[in-house]
């Protein structure tokens, strides 16, 4: 579901801009500091509620003004068009003219990943950025995840609350439930990792020379143990901390080389390589599972890889089927013989204008 069009102001400093988007591949051309990552941005606001380079909607807006507008058109015809208005620091997301109440109604209708500058934190970052990777593949892939991820959550936070309470009776109520949550949560996400894993390995060989990695989910709890048992052990140790320190909320995607931590050997090159492949190992998998490319923001491809691997990359892309939004800040720095038909905007100070449409 493509976005076909995408109109955008006072975002940084974007002005005001209107973009009719190439179903297959976007190519943004600007100098640092442009505006073309602001595109990317504004895109990723419509599929994810969010921006991906800070917390703080009021900081995004285009100085002097006082609210952003954005407005996707995309293929989908139940919500063909998305909006998103940001005031006074607040964020509303509209589709065909209703107002959603959760972001996660806008990843439906425009599920999108993202390849960044500091993709390698997938490698480097905490687990919790892991299990994030996990829970949105999941969430466009399981039906029902996402209703199961709540109630765990919510009955941990009130076992949570419990421990600091000190009621450490009651808590055998909420374990019960706990646990059931727990075990479905965590099926899961080990279902998901096995087929993830198997795809990553091929797109890792692809895109590397030699390198071997591991996948493997490690649930919250020690694997010689069920979640039964991790509980009602650490239960005193729980009570003392005021909350529940086994459980799948510290579950962690454990990327491993010849059975050491990857993120502690890998140079930066195999750092960024390995996050692109699992990256594009979700977006195959969610193509496979839906029949539903999405959409693909590559922010800075070149700052990434060198010439042989960005080949290598921008063909795998193509295979992949997805929208293709890539920034650059020179359009020769992207071979992009494997395309025949693309589109390509230049940036500047904000201002956007289209200079080919093959």
């Amino acid at each position: 579901m493509p976005l076909t069009s995408l109109d955008i102001s006072n975002l940084r400093n974007i002005e005001k801009t209107a973009l009719h988007c190439h179903s297959s591949l976007n190519v943004i051309v600007g100098a640092n500091g442009s505006g073309k990552s602001s595109l990317l941005e504004a895109i990723y606001l419509l599929g994810r509620g969010r921006s991906f380079r800070t917390s703080s909607h009021r900081s995004i807006v285009q100085n002097g003004q006082k609210e952003i507008f954005i407005v996707g058109k995309t293929t989908e015809q139940s919500a063909q068009f998305i909006g998103i208005h940001i005031s006074d620091g607040n964020l509303k997301a509209k589709a065909n003219g209703q107002y959603l109440s959760k972001s996660s109604q806008l990843a439906l209708i425009l599920p999108l990943l993202m390849i960044s500058p500091d993709a390698d934190k997938l490698i480097l970052g905490s687990p919790k950025q892991r299990r994030r990777f996990i829970d949105w593949g999941l969430f466009h892939v399981e039906q029902g995840y996402l209703t199961q991820w709540k109630r765990y959550n919510r009955v941990l936070t009130q076992r949570n609350t419990l421990l600091r309470q000190g009621a450490c009776e009651e808590t055998r109520y909420w374990d019960e439930q706990l646990i059931t949550h727990a075990n479905n949560l965590t099926q899961a996400r080990m279902e998901y990792c096995m087929a993830l894993e198997e795809i990553f390995q091929d797109y890792l060989a692809l895109l590397t020379s030699g390198l071997q990695l591991d996948l493997s989910y490690r649930p919250g709890w020690s694997a010689d143990e069920t979640f039964s048992t991790a509980l009602s052990q650490g239960l005193e140790r729980d009570i003392k901390s005021g909350f529940t320190q086994k459980g799948p909320h510290r579950a962690d995607l454990y990327i491993t080389t010849h059975n050491r931590k990857a993120a502690s050997y890998l140079s930066g090159g195999q750092q960024k390589l390995a996050a692109c492949a699992l990256i594009l190992a979700q977006a195959k998998l969610l193509n496979e599972r839906l029949g539903n490319t999405g959409v693909l923001l590559v922010d800075d491809l070149p700052a990434e890889l060198d010439l042989n691997h960005r080949q290598n990359f921008l063909a795998l892309l193509r295979e992949l089927g997805s929208q293709l939004f890539v920034t650059t800040t020179e359009e020769s720095l992207l071979p992009l013989d494997s395309f025949s038909d693309y589109s390509v905007f230049h940036v500047e100070h904000g201002q956007v204008s289209a200079i080919k449409k093959t």
